[in-house]
């Protein structure tokens, strides 16, 4: 406890001196497991668990390959696509100590996606391990800017064209002097999912990185004797600044490479855990997988962000995990956070204290120094408790979008960073999450908000997921269209979940068409965010503008 104290009351730490914080502070009494032991040479014989002591050298020798084995330099761009694991983590903290700029990728990218990234991001070095290069990559002369390929995950020489990180990490020492950067300088570019368009490389600084985890790691009741299964990617802002949270705490975690509902289940109950954070289709997935077969009572505290999470989930997560008590039974703790790529990470907490009760929808309030409003579209702040753009001004909004200054100046207004979502503040500044701006939907004048419907049709008993959609209407503008996954095993026509919608949701704001598809069809973003884009072009040419 008082380690992560101290963690928080270090300023001015850039990502270089936090990686030496964490060997001073936490050494071997806390760490990391993976899933199968690490492939070089140096780990021969290690098992799979790293203490944080190890972890740091293994970083510190990752930095020195870059540095010295590769010539990467002070603002140079690495590009880095390997998996999800520690070896991804490290990549992208190693090459933050040296003073370059990490350029993390999502590894289920495809060609023209990584193409763009790289080439936008002028990086000249790569990082990737097997499997994402024979599925995703297939050829290096289709990034012909790439100059150096670094294959990780692989024992010995690597193919043709490679280095091999394991021959480079053997010939470096564990030791690691850092070079000199400011707590301001870009230390790395993280491309937006996409959800609304082509992805843009919002930038970050050690200062965005560093500031809002280190204040949430001391608020929250979390520390170097919790274990959490950690499933999020790495190469996401959400995933990256969770690991800078657990690691501002000092806790430990299982690593997963791939998210499996059920294989988070198992390991929860095998490893006792007392921590999982994870995006609310994660929880959907869960629960949806015969969560009550397994114990889940050592869980402590739960998070969640980057979407909105159903009420109705967080109490039946957190009544599975209850563990009973001499009084009553004692469930786990649930945390949720907003924040972004461009806000690095979090902007609102909602810490989790037994006896603070938030209201369904709440996401919690700003975390100090950070500022809010939520403004019309010429930036004038609304009336508390009336709906709008939510503006954030703080050191974690990013510096500005990589190599795209109209869109800088598109977002950023005055030091104000223009998030693109709606939501309310009200009276105590707790703030409610309506619906991204451009999920908004105007049917006939009125204002509908696409969350606050799915949540409406998430009540019934057949519906396992939705998404609501704007559809063209020749009178109306748009009206709602909902595109529903079943759970397992039951059956429900189109026809009956549009007749229960009008039946149960107010006539504006109620779907007028219903399509049923398959989970497997829904289009998820790398933190398994419906990408609602994709619903919109695949359903256009089939519904064409209603009348």
């Amino acid at each position: 406890m008082f380690e992560k104290l101290r963690m928080s009351l270090h300023r001015n730490v850039t990502i270089a001196g936090h990686v030496e914080l964490l060997a001073e502070l936490y050494g071997d009494d806390s760490g990391f497991m993976v899933e199968e032991p690490l492939p070089y040479q140096m780990y021969e014989g290690h098992g799979t668990y790293f203490t944080y002591r190890e972890w740091v050298r293994f970083s510190n020798r990752f930095a020195n390959v870059l540095r010295d084995r590769l010539g990467v330099k002070k603002g140079d761009r690495v590009a880095i696509i390997p998996g999800n694991g520690i070896e991804a983590l490290t990549a992208i903290m190693s090459t933050m100590q040296i003073g370059a700029i990490a350029v993390p990728m999502n590894y289920m990218l495809r060609g023209k996606e990584i193409q763009h990234i790289v080439e936008d991001s002028g990086a000249k070095v790569l990082i990737t391990d097997p499997e994402v290069f024979n599925s995703n990559i297939r050829d290096t002369s289709l990034l012909p800017t790439v100059e150096k390929w670094v294959m990780v995950g692989i024992s010995g020489k690597a193919p043709d064209g490679f280095e091999s990180l394991d021959l480079l990490l053997s010939a470096v020492p564990d030791e690691f002097a850092p070079v000199k950067m400011g707590i301001d300088d870009v230390v790395g570019i993280f491309y937006t999912s996409g959800t609304t368009g082509f992805p843009k490389g919002a930038t970050v600084t050690s200062r965005g990185l560093l500031g809002a985890q280190r204040k949430a790691a001391a608020v929250l009741p979390m520390s170097k004797k919790d274990f959490g299964i950690f499933a999020l990617p790495i190469a996401h802002i959400f995933g990256f600044g969770t690991c800078i949270m657990g690691t501002c705490a000092g806790a430990g975690g299982f690593i997963l490479r791939h998210f499996d509902p059920v294989q988070c289940l198992e390991l929860i109950e095998e490893h006792k855990a007392t921590l999982f954070v994870g995006v609310p289709a994660m929880y959907t997935f869960m629960l949806a997988s015969n969560p009550e077969k397994y114990d889940l009572s050592s869980l402590r505290l739960l998070g969640s962000s980057a979407d909105a999470m159903p009420p109705d989930h967080i109490e039946r997560i957190r009544d599975l995990a209850a563990k009973p008590g001499l009084i009553r039974k004692h469930r786990p703790l649930f945390a949720e956070a907003y924040g972004m790529v461009e806000l690095t990470g979090l902007a609102t907490l909602k810490p989790a204290f037994k006896w603070l009760d938030w209201p369904p929808g709440c996401v919690g309030i700003p975390m100090p120094p950070i500022r809010a409003k939520v403004a019309d579209d010429h930036g004038v702040k609304m009336k508390r408790g009336e709906p709008g753009e939510l503006w954030i001004k703080g050191p974690g909004v990013t510096p500005g979008y990589w190599n795209n200054p109209e869109a800088t100046e598109q977002a950023l207004v005055g030091g104000w960073f223009r998030t693109g979502d709606m939501v309310r503040i009200d009276r105590w500044g707790r703030t409610f999450f309506v619906d991204r701006v451009k999920d908004m939907i105007k049917c006939g004048g009125y204002s509908v908000f696409s969350v606050e419907v799915e949540e409406e049709i998430l009540e019934h008993p057949d519906v396992q997921e939705v998404a609501v959609i704007g559809i063209p209407h020749r009178t109306m503008g748009h009206v709602p269209m909902a595109v529903v996954c079943l759970k397992e095993g039951h059956e429900v026509t189109e026809e009956e979940l549009a007749d229960w919608c009008q039946e149960n949701i107010a006539s504006y704001r109620a779907p007028r068409i219903v399509r049923i598809i398959p989970v497997g069809e829904m289009p998820y973003g790398m933190t398994l965010k419906v990408m609602k884009k994709d619903l919109r072009s695949r359903f256009a040419g089939e519904i064409g503008v209603l009348g």
